[in-house]
């Protein structure tokens, strides 16, 4: 009923993902401010007066807000446990090492990345109807 799903893969999809998160949060924040001084090019200003930066600067800033309020979407379908070690792992402004979130967390290497692997699977699931999923291909 439901195809095999490489788990491996679907990890890698949301380690992608989550990796950019700090990124993306910057550039969500980011208020575009023009350039100040004068720029000689031959390339033409895009219609209504608007150049191309100003169009590529919205349009990351849309993107980035998309993509994180859909994390934040699927972070919520999580368990608190599942959520701290997501957020602690890539979201947090601190960026910490793994050895010092497992220590924070009072836990084991191995069980560390067990319970995170756990993790990513299930945020994998809850995030945009599963487009992180990875089928196995037979």
């Amino acid at each position: 009923m439901f195809p095999e799903i490489d788990k491996e893969k679907t990890k890698e999809n949301v380690h992608r993902l989550l990796s950019h998160y700090r990124s993306m949060a910057r550039l969500a924040d980011e208020k575009y401010t023009p350039k100040i001084t004068a720029t000689y090019s031959f390339e033409p200003k895009a219609p209504g007066g608007i150049s191309d930066t100003v169009g590529q600067s919205v349009s990351r800033k849309v993107t980035a807000e998309r993509e994180i309020w859909k994390i934040g979407r699927a972070m919520n379908k999580l368990n608190a446990y599942q959520r701290q070690l997501l957020h602690d792992r890539y979201i947090d402004r601190r960026e910490m090492t793994d050895t010092m979130i497992y220590y924070d967390l009072n836990m084991s290497e191995r069980t560390f990345y067990r319970e995170l692997g756990k993790a990513q699977f299930e945020f994998a699931e809850a995030y945009d109807d599963g487009r992180l999923l990875a089928e196995k291909w037979q």
